[in-house]
């Protein structure tokens, strides 16, 4: 496999359109949903400690901080997509004859950053839900084959493996680029933007066009912002009914720990029974 286009990957072919006008950029939103909010307001407990062995002696307050952990790391995670959105929606504009990287490296740089941070978002809400789930998964063993031999909800289980159906291209492509060392082509003549980039070669394209670095650098960004804009509208689709689900789960958990709690502290202040 010598190339990325070689994939069985249909949907990446089906959104390639040779064209210089950049897209109306999406922007992810990573903690807009009331389940964060809950969980971060929660996790002011634990300016009352000043270690973590002494929150781990109280169960609800472990529980929230514990939670609040993962749910940031997600959001965290999610919230680096729009760094990636930066990467290609560039302003200003750079001058690229400054830069220590091509244009050509440039647009393959950036396609590493967003494979690895987009399929890891999965990965994020895996952990967040064994930690939901009190299922005390180790993080390295976290899959959703190990999730579901631990008994998660059957509607959880389904919500996961169908984000995990809906970006195995992506993983595909992921995985082949960093074990395989195979690469994505961004222009329809790869080749000589390639070429022209990084040697400035002058001529014509296989299409008889005279070469232009800087419309292929544009060509090949307009190609990703289309790919950028399809996989994040969907992640963030996805990811609301998750945290609806993890939120139902959480107060399950969390009720009777506060009901247990004799400490006083900002987390049993702060429990509501209908903060759903």
């Amino acid at each position: 496999m010598n190339d990325v286009k070689d994939m069985p990957n249909d949907r990446w072919r089906a959104l390639r359109r040779p064209s210089t006008r950049f897209l109306k950029r999406y922007i992810m939103h990573s903690d807009h949903h009331g389940f964060i909010g809950r969980i971060y307001d929660l996790s002011i407990v634990g300016l009352n400690f000043e270690s973590y062995e002494e929150v781990a002696r109280h169960p609800d307050c472990k529980y929230a901080l514990d939670t609040n952990y993962w749910v940031s790391g997600l959001a965290a995670r999610v919230e680096s997509l729009n760094l990636i959105g930066d990467m290609l929606w560039l302003d200003p504009y750079p001058d690229f004859a400054k830069f220590p990287i091509t244009q050509y490296d440039w647009l393959t740089v950036t396609t590493d950053v967003f494979l690895m941070r987009f399929v890891s978002v999965i990965d994020c809400a895996l952990l967040l839900v064994n930690e939901v789930f009190r299922l005390e998964l180790d993080a390295k063993q976290c899959t959703i084959g190990k999730l579901r031999r631990k008994g998660i909800p059957a509607s959880v289980n389904a919500h996961l493996q169908m984000m995990l159906d809906e970006q195995e291209a992506l993983r595909v492509e992921r995985n082949a680029r960093i074990h395989h060392g195979a690469e994505r082509e961004f222009t329809e003549d790869d080749q000589t933007f390639r070429m022209a980039a990084r040697f400035g070669v002058i001529g014509k394209d296989i299409h008889g066009r005279r070469i232009n670095a800087d419309r292929s650098f544009k060509e090949g960004l307009v190609v990703l912002q289309r790919y950028f804009n399809r996989s994040t509208r969907l992640l963030q689709k996805q990811l609301d009914p998750l945290y609806d689900l993890l939120w139902e789960e959480f107060e399950d958990h969390f009720g009777p720990l506060i009901a247990a709690a004799t400490h006083g502290f900002n987390a049993r202040s702060r429990h509501k029974a209908s903060s759903r």
